[in-house]
């Protein structure tokens, strides 16, 4: 007893002698005495309360305490590498993909455009209940009537987008043009870097042979030849005077040149609604005030125009939020899963943080003996959290990167302004505090949990016949918790797999197989006359048909799958005039006779186009440019002919045989029905296939048109052949080949993307699961040695060890699946609009994934409980 009274003695004269030399120490930093003591006793936990409130109200002390808490964290996570790699991982994947997404997000949907005031700027369309309320391009006259008659824009603009050749200086080269009015540049803000851009008076025919280049067009077509202002390029075999080079903007937003659009000309053509309008708010004026504004406007033409204007609704849109389009509620359903699968990564770490902790009970009993607080205890374990979490992103950050330079490149994923992605301020700043929340959301149970440890339990050698109950109930929640988010994000993943998989499953309506494809694009100058369109047409069709190893050759205005409809009115013959704004919209293709037999697109009634069709030297449809007066229709003329769709066929002639039926389009002559055509998916695999017409480019010579040939092996083989057969009848075309089936491909190329994300996520959700049950039923089986030592020396048997290792471990899976199938039932509803054909409550999905993850999570507790079977009674009781 003497002895170790001694002792005692001796060990708290070593102590005030430590103290002693860490009071000179903080003395010579600049401190007090008596803030030197306080600081020193502070470090050996021999410090009152009311000297720790003054120790702990001196900034100084505070930080130089918590640079203590980072050299200390610091030190002991070097000393376990094991533990702090999984850790780091773990949290760098979470955070690297959550910061990926939101650079991606922070572009499409936050990051201000590059003009001056970009909030004001919106995009108007017009709507009409005959096209299921969609946003549409308007006439040239709604145009001049929103410019002259509302009163909340400052300044609009109409452009529409062509493509067209450029010759010269290199290959032939079909390039995007923007058509504008001249007040679209002054609307936008942005003045060009070298010369001027479209002035008054430039958007009218015979003045309008001006371009202003974009800065990714100059430099890559021109080299960025500084001398090219001023001088004249070719497109469509016209001469162009380049006036301008606009400065670097987002490839989104940017064409590769600009020329006026003839605004006097597109104003006559009050039947054609194919023009866009983009406009700026007054300053002060609100979206809605300017949606009134219009609809005002809207309401005048009514009354203006009955014929043309009934039902015809303005929609007035910021314009972020129409470029973001469909894409904003995909990108967010993409931030909610890499949420989740962070969560489960903070999850995963907390459970090792409280195994960890446990392992750590002789080194928190000490500190509290020697006075350290609950605080302080909390405070130390989150700051080695949170280190581990800020490792775990700076590790992320590099994921990030690498995937905010792969996105862009994936070309069918199409999603606008994501050549933008960076990694700024903005994106670091939310990377950081993803980290700091991460480390503090991670650690804070564990930490809590260590602070509530009794010394005199923790500095007792004997170990405990199991693992302490507070410790397995928390650690059975965060497995739960964990089975739950994994649940919900695969269900997710599992629903937008299930619908990609109806969605290119639908019949197309054609065969893609062994399909080459090629546009062409005639210059207006050398193709003026239809019979010269018709006959160099004609005349390529049949050079590709007698190539070895093509069995078909065809060509079409508009190639499936690629929208671009040409909507125009019709009426058909013995009907009654449909009231105003009732009148009868379809879109019409113009093909080449064996274009249906190429495609494999099937004859329902009637037959084909054949060469006994009448070839008329005047355009059908464009009768009306040649021959506007109504009283040119009766002059005798060959009789134009047409095949519709099965849509339509049943829509207008339900009840009756379609074939012989004529109608009428625009101002064209009566057509007659031949005949009908199975369904093509024309504009998305996902889309109603509208009723449509097909008339024969016999009849309607058009100058921009699609070539497809069915090859007898991959397409492709053909690239050489082809492009030397459209060289030899004219060298100046520009000619780019691919196979029909990238073009389906590319058709579904987003939704693609959306669901290889998800699916990704969703399995690193799932293993990130897998992991933390291991972990945490390996610990709970570590702890439990002695407990089943006892149990076998009582006379328990190996399978009954396995089986209730096994039944303790199914009550966190059990927990969490119902969790997880409520969640998942309640947060599905978000990813409603995003699926084809698939219920957000899909019972074989939701059957699916509770399989899955149910055999996942019980394999994982699998091996923990075939272990615990094995283990010797002698073994287990030596650890008493």
């Amino acid at each position: 007893m003497f002895r170790r009274k001694r002792k005692a003695t001796d060990f708290n004269a070593e102590i005030e002698e430590h103290i002693q030399l860490e009071t000179e120490r903080f003395q010579e930093r600049g401190l007090s005495r008596e803030e030197a003591q306080i600081a020193a006793r502070r470090a050996f936990g021999n410090v009152t309360r009311a000297q720790e409130r003054f120790y702990e109200s001196s900034r100084w002390l505070w930080w130089d305490h918590l640079s203590q808490d980072v050299r200390f964290g610091l030190r002991m996570l070097f000393k376990a590498p094991g533990f702090t790699a999984i850790a780091v991982l773990t949290l760098a994947l979470g955070i690297g993909a959550n910061t990926a997404i939101f650079s991606l997000i922070h572009a499409v949907l936050l990051r201000p455009l590059p003009f001056p005031e970009p909030e004001r700027l919106v995009r108007l369309w017009e709507q009409r209940p005959t096209s299921r309320d969609a946003n549409l391009p308007i006439s040239g006259y709604e145009f001049v009537a929103w410019r002259d008659q509302g009163h909340s824009l400052e300044r609009i603009a109409l452009y529409d987008v062509q493509n067209v050749t450029v010759t010269g200086r290199g290959e032939p080269e079909s390039i995007t043009v923007l058509r504008v009015s001249a007040e679209f540049f002054p609307l936008l803000g942005v003045e060009p870097t070298r010369g001027r851009t479209i002035g008054a008076g430039e958007d009218i025919a015979g003045r309008d042979r001006v371009a202003v280049l974009g800065d990714g067009f100059w430099k890559r077509r021109f080299g960025g030849d500084a001398s090219l202002v001023g001088q004249n390029i070719t497109l469509n075999d016209q001469a162009f005077t380049v006036i301008g080079v606009m400065p670097p903007l987002p490839q989104s937003l940017t064409p590769d040149l600009w020329t006026p659009i003839d605004l006097p000309g597109e104003v006559q053509k009050m039947g054609l609604h194919n023009l866009n309008v983009v406009g700026r708010l007054k300053p002060g004026v609100t979206l809605a005030k300017a949606q009134a504004d219009l609809d005002l406007v809207a309401r005048t033409l009514e009354q203006k125009f009955p014929d043309d204007s009934t039902g015809h609704h303005v929609k007035v849109l910021p314009m972020r939020e129409d470029l973001a389009g469909d894409s904003r509620r995909a990108l967010l359903v993409l931030m909610g899963a890499v949420g989740f699968v962070l969560l489960i990564a903070c999850l995963n770490v907390a459970s090792l943080l409280l195994t960890r902790a446990a392992g750590r009970k002789r080194e928190i009993a000490i500190r509290t003996a020697l006075g350290a607080g609950r605080l302080r205890l909390i405070r130390q374990l989150i700051t080695e959290s949170v280190l581990l979490s800020t490792m775990g992103g700076a590790v992320g950050l590099l994921l990030a990167v690498w995937l905010s330079r792969l996105l862009p490149q994936i070309r069918a994923v199409s999603i606008p302004l994501v050549e933008t992605m960076t990694m700024d301020k903005t994106v670091l700043t939310v990377a950081t505090i993803l980290a700091v929340l991460s480390g503090i959301a991670a650690g804070v149970a564990p930490a809590i949990r260590a602070s509530r440890l009794r010394p005199i339990e923790c500095m007792n050698q004997v170990s405990r016949v199991s693992a302490e109950p507070t410790r397995r109930r928390l650690g059975t929640a965060l497995v739960a918790a964990e089975i739950a988010v994994a649940l919900v994000l695969l269900m997710g993943a599992g629903l937008l797999m299930k619908s990609f998989i109806r969605l290119v499953s639908v019949d197309t309506g054609f065969n893609s197989q062994n399909v080459l494809v090629t546009s062409i694009s005639l210059p207006e100058s050398r193709y003026s006359q239809p019979e010269r369109t018709r006959r160099f047409f004609d005349e390529l069709i049949e050079r590709i048909r007698a190539l070895a190893g093509v069995e078909s050759a065809a060509g079409t205005s508009n190639l499936p799958l690629q929208g671009g409809d040409n909507w125009m009115p019709f009426s058909i013959e013995g009907r009654p005039a449909p009231p105003p704004g009732r009148g009868l919209y379809a879109p019409f293709r113009v093909v080449t006779n064996d274009y249906f037999h190429t495609l494999r697109i099937p004859l329902r009634a009637g037959r084909f186009f054949s060469s006994h069709d009448a070839r008329i030297s005047v355009p059908v449809i464009r009768w009306f440019e040649q021959q506007p007066h109504p009283a040119n229709f009766d002059k005798p003329q060959p009789m134009p002919v047409a095949i519709i769709s099965e849509a339509m066929a049943h829509q207008y002639w339900p009840q009756e045989n379609p074939i012989g039926k004529r109608f009428r389009l625009l101002f064209s002559p009566w057509i007659t029905v031949i005949g009908v055509v199975g369904d093509v998916k024309h504009n998305a695999l996902n889309a109603p296939s509208y009723p449509h017409i097909y008339v024969p480019h016999s009849q309607e010579p058009w100058k921009d048109m699609t070539l497809v040939a069915r090859t007898s092996q991959g397409p492709l083989h053909y690239v050489a052949a082809v492009r030397e057969q459209i060289r030899g009848l004219d060298a100046d075309l520009p000619v780019g080949i691919t196979a029909m089936d990238e073009v389906v491909s590319d058709s579904v190329g987003r939704q693609h993307f959306y669901v290889l994300l998800v699916s990704a996520f969703g399995a690193l959700a799932l293993g990130l699961a897998v992991v933390g049950i291991f972990g945490q039923a390996s610990y709970s089986m570590s702890q439990r040695i002695s407990e089943i030592g006892i149990r076998m020396a009582l006379g328990a048997q190996r399978e009954d060890i396995f089986w209730l290792i096994m039944r303790q471990g199914f009550v966190p899976i059990l927990a969490g699946v119902a969790i997880g199938v409520t969640g998942a039932l309640a947060l599905t509803q978000v990813i409603r609009g995003l699926l084809f054909q698939v219920s957000p409550a899909d019972p074989m999905t939701l059957v699916a994934v509770l399989v899955l993850l149910t055999t996942v999570a019980l394999l994982a507790g699998l091996i923990p409980a075939r272990r615990a079977m094995k283990v010797s009674p002698m073994t287990a009781l030596r650890y008493e």
